[in-house]
């Protein structure tokens, strides 16, 4: 019996080494950051019965039946691994991550992080390296559409004028404009060559902008220019070419359309007709000799060529590039061209010092045009020239609107300048030479501790010279020449003092970071006219010849900013993400009481698809953020509000006014009371990514208040003077965000991705506590239209700049609506209104119509932005497609004021008037032609200028082919060659009566340059 027992012993004993000859045991950890990776599934040799689980430390151990075999690893965001074991053993096992949603590195302030550890509200700008197949010159233009949240207002098509960056909505009525960070530095040079550009990110919450204070309430633009390779040396050279036209143009009335409309508008009223459109009396104004809108646009040329050679070792790092960049404007005399050189490079001279350098220049000429005014406008002249006229007369000066033999008939077509001779008249010269110079040095200190010291000097000089000649042709005459020559220098340092502390322990991850931050700006412009030049050739275009020099203009300001600034970011096990900083800023702008504010944020982030209870497998990630932020905005501040300097003007003294003396006086008053104006924002969001990161969204919510908006002060009529700037308002602005995209593949060569945003943005002046102590809640706005129609406002409770209009009700059919549309007394609301006209509607029961009867109505804020497209990549062709729109935004457009109306100076007029309503025509919205507006159809700031300016346009649709690899081997083994075919804004799709949509500014349209369409083809080649 005992001798049984030891025997069932020994089997028993025996059986565990029969069937678990082996143990293996390992740890799992990710490949990026080194973190264990909790819960990873490991199956030995394709058998699901043999299995086990890391626990949270990432470790596993499993007992084995085969002494050699495979284990496949698996988590849900990492890719798959299979290994080899052989034996009893320890593994070490590393996993890449299955989603590029979660280690894209994203540019942060002073820094860069991973996205699946930001907390903030930042986007990292996508497909940056198409800047190179399309014909932007400037990272604006490129900005367009590409992040929610970012709304990029063009202005215009005019060369000289870059697009206007918003980020979540205008805060202040001060100049907004976010910050620009190039590699580490604040930026405020001119468009940086958009080919050197790596990397993009735009921090858009306080959360995330407050690391760089003052300058960051309207958010921070962040980019990384592009760095060498390890390897051989690599040249670069991207060129492209292309040609531009502007399309929906206004047509003018021809010579006939001319004498007809303004015939009938003076039949409509009884007055008795010109002579000048009388074909017996003046039969050369019944002829057509020029169509003035083809002879100020053309096809507009596009040159670009980018060349670079960059390269890295062990030790240093390297990056040189040349840029030229030639833009001709769609109106004749109007271009833009830019020459930059950058030289980049760093030295690691020890294990734990690296220094290095990143400098950049470039020379940039712009010369533009006006087109904003409804005087001297560049299109509107050219829809009032007549039509009979000739650009040039018979001895070959510029034409006027009659020749001078016919100079009886000059009034009768009004004061209007050649159009061409506005353009190529002037001799313009603008040249401004930049230079932006930058030395660094890292030095890491311990294990984890680093300090980064980085001085920043950038140089501005710009030389502006205009010669304008006399303009003798009928018209608009101007008998006086004049010579306008401005000059301006700026100078501005930066220094940093950065010291990081980064390190895990363990599954806890802490960076700290402390920095001092001190900058200093000079400036100084200067700027004179001389007049009465008795030779207009070019060799006399001197000061010195004029004679009559004005007083010069002079300004000048110094404006230095200290700052010290601390930021802890902290996370636990990858799932939870706190970050806080504080900064305290000092400005030269403010009275020293009122100098230095301290501004704090904070945020946290949970990746709840991390969790153990979390298993959702479609989701592959899901975090949520949430942060508040305050930013102080020194932009709005003036340079010495709380000081203004004394002016200077001369003074006519003695009988006749022949003595004259320098004159001293106060032209504004001072505020040292002012303070920061504060901008403040909280932030809720998501990032997910689904289906193992083929499908990714980030939504956002988020409030923006500004508090203690500066603004100038209501005037007070006892002082004699400008009233002093005052923190006397608040302005709200909220709204949402959603970005989403997909990419996948269809069999084995076709790849997409399919992707869009869009932004929804309510804008409100919340309260003008402040202002005055008159009790108005608004401010009038001077932006007018031919001093006659001023339609903005800035009122509680409405967006700023919102339009302040009387309700336009339609148009009278016949003399009984007229009759019929009475007051409570039954007087007639309208007296001097005749069949044709407008009505309007009497809002505050008067009976009368007039500016007490304006209602506020809809602003040029877009309250929907969105955008979508597609990329393809088939074999070696790739073909990308960008659509870009707003909705539910409104255009003033005031160019209908003289475009359709026959009671201004004779003006010639659009070829809509065909369209006027008349008794055989009633179905039209465009009042009766009249030499005399009684009924104020014009002249009433009215909705009927109102127009809705949403627009959906194709942004962008470019076509690629890169040559084979074995072709261009044969070349260079890291050949490679790619050609293009692009165009921009190829088509738009929208209801607005004016030529384009994007008027820019405040949405006031008296023929705005328009955005040009653009197609251009090039190559990019390496090797």
């Amino acid at each position: 019996m005992k001798h049984n027992f030891f025997s069932w012993l020994l089997v028993l004993g025996c059986f565990p080494s029969l069937y678990a000859q082996v143990v293996v045991k390992g740890k799992v950890t990710a490949q990026s950051d080194g973190l264990p990776i909790s819960f990873a599934t490991v199956v030995a040799n394709n058998n699901n019965t043999t299995w086990a689980n890391t626990d949270e430390n990432g470790n596993f151990t499993i007992e084995l039946e085969k002494e050699k075999g495979t284990l496949a690893i698996e988590f849900v965001g990492y890719q798959s691994k299979v290994v080899n074991y052989d034996g009893t053993q320890n593994l070490n096992i590393l996993l890449n991550s299955d989603s590029d949603m979660l280690e894209e590195i994203v540019l942060i302030g002073y820094g860069a992080s991973k996205k699946k550890d930001i907390s903030t509200s930042i986007a990292l700008v996508d497909d940056v390296d198409k800047i190179a197949s399309r014909s932007v010159a400037n990272v604006n233009d490129f900005l367009q559409g590409q992040v929610a949240g970012v709304t990029v207002m063009q202005q215009g098509g005019d060369p000289s004028e870059s697009g206007k960056i918003i980020i979540r909505g205008t805060g202040s009525l001060a100049n907004e404009a976010p910050l620009t960070v190039v590699d580490g530095v604040p930026y405020y040079g001119p468009a940086i060559n958009p080919n050197d550009i790596a990397s993009m990110s735009i921090l858009k919450d306080a959360a995330a902008a407050a690391i760089y204070g003052a300058q960051a309430a309207s958010g921070v633009i962040v980019i990384t220019t592009k760095n060498g390779v390890k390897g051989e040396p690599k040249v670069s050279l991207n060129m492209y070419t292309g040609v531009s036209t502007a399309s929906n143009l206004p047509t003018a009335l021809d010579a006939k359309g001319q004498a007809w409309a303004y015939n009938t508008a003076a039949d409509n009223v009884g007055a008795p007709r010109q002579s000048a459109h009388d074909a017996q009396a003046n039969p050369w104004g019944q002829t057509t000799r020029t169509d003035w809108m083809d002879e100020v646009f053309r096809t507009a040329a596009t040159y670009n060529v980018d060349a670079s050679v960059s390269g890295a070792t062990d030790k240093v790092n390297y990056m040189t590039s040349f840029g030229y960049n030639k833009k001709e404007g769609t109106l004749i005399g109007t271009e833009s061209q830019r020459y930059n050189f950058r030289l980049k490079s760093d030295i690691q001279l020890t294990d734990k010092v690296k220094i290095g350098e990143n400098v950049y220049y470039s020379n940039t000429e712009a010369v533009g045009t006006n087109t904003t005014s409804s005087y001297s406008g560049i299109i509107m002249n050219a829809l009032y020239m007549p039509s009979a006229a000739t650009v040039y007369d018979k001895y070959g000066k510029f034409g006027g609107v009659v020749p001078h033999d016919l100079a009886q008939f000059a009034g009768a077509y009004g004061d209007v300048y050649n159009p061409v001779a506005l353009l190529l008249r002037p001799t313009t010269t603008n040249p401004t030479n930049y230079i932006n110079a930058n030395v660094y040095l890292d030095y890491d200190i311990l294990d984890g501790l680093s300090f980064r010291s980085s001085y920043s000097y950038d140089y501005t000089n710009n030389k502006y010279k205009k010669f304008t000649p006399k303009a003798p042709e009928l018209g608009r005459t101007n008998k006086q020449n004049y010579l306008n020559q401005s000059t301006y220098d700026k100078s501005h340092w930066v220094w940093d003092n950065q010291l990081t502390y980064d390190k895990y322990f363990g599954r806890h991850h802490l960076n700290l970071t402390a920095i001092h931050s001190a900058q200093k700006t000079n400036y100084e412009y200067y700027e004179q006219q001389g007049e009465g030049f008795s030779n207009e050739d070019s060799y006399n275009h001197y000061m010195g010849n004029a004679s009559i020099i004005r007083k010069p203009v002079t300004d000048v300001y110094q404006e230095a900013l200290t700052s010290m600034i601390g930021r802890g970011m902290y996370s636990f096990d990858d799932k939870y993400f706190v970050s806080g900083s504080l900064r305290r800023d000092k400005t030269s702008r403010l009275a020293k009481n009122n100098q230095s504010e301290i501004f704090p944020s904070a945020s946290l982030a949970w990746r709840l698809s991390q969790e153990n209870f979390f298993n959702v497998k479609p989701i592959t990630e899901l975090k949520l953020r949430a942060s508040w932020g305050q930013i102080g905005n020194v932009n709005s501040v003036g340079y010495y509000s709380f000081d203004v300097p004394l002016r200077t003007s001369d003074i006519l003294m003695g009988g006749e006014g022949t003595l004259s003396e320098m004159g001293t006086y106060v032209d504004r008053q001072s505020n040292p009371n002012l303070k920061w104006e504060t901008s403040e924002s909280w932030n809720f969001g998501v990032d997910a990514s689904f289906f193992d990161g083929r499908l990714n969204l980030v939504a956002d919510y988020f409030t923006k208040r500004t508090k203690g908006m500066i603004i100038p002060g209501l005037e007070d009529a006892h002082h004699g003077t400008k009233a002093a700037d005052v923190n006397g308002g608040e302005v709200l602005n909220k709204g949402l965000e959603l970005s989403l995209s997909y990419n996948g593949t269809i069999g084995k060569d076709l790849n997409y991705k399919v992707f869009g945003n869009t932004s929804f943005l309510s804008n409100e002046l919340v309260n003008l506590d402040g202002y005055n102590q008159s009790g108005i809640d608004y401010i009038a706005h001077g932006d007018n239209v031919r001093s006659t129609l001023y339609p903005y406002r800035s009122v509680v409770g409405r967006s700023l700049y919102s339009t302040h209009l009387v309700p336009y009700l339609g148009i009278f059919q016949s003399q009984s609506e007229i009759d019929a549309y009475t007051s409570a007394d039954g007087g007639l609301i309208q007296p001097n209104a005749k069949p044709g006209d407008f009505k309007f509607a009497d809002t505050n029961g008067d009976g009368k119509i007039d500016n007490n009867d304006k209602e506020f109505m809809d602003a040029y804020v877009p309250k929907i932005t969105y955008s979508f497209g597609l990329n393809l990549d088939y074999k070696n062709f790739d073909l990308s497609m960008f659509f870009q729109g707003v909705g539910d935004i409104k255009v003033f457009n005031g160019y209908k004021f003289t475009a359709y109306n026959a009671s201004q100076q004779g003006y010639n007029l659009d070829s809509r008037v065909y369209g006027a309503w008349s008794p055989e025509n009633t179905n039209t919205n465009i009042p009766r032609l009249s030499t005399k507006d009684d009924n104020q159809n014009y002249g009433t700031t009215s909705s009927w200028y109102l127009e809705d300016a949403s627009y959906l346009r194709l942004k962008n649709i470019t076509l690629g082919y890169t040559l084979p690899e074995t072709m261009m081997k044969k070349l260079s083994a890291n050949a490679s060659l790619r050609i293009f075919l692009s165009a921009e804004n190829l088509f738009t799709i929208t209801g607005y009566d004016g030529i384009d949509p994007e008027v820019g500014a405040i949405g006031l349209d008296v023929a705005r340059y328009p955005v040009s369409k653009t197609v251009s083809g090039g190559f990019l080649f390496s090797f």
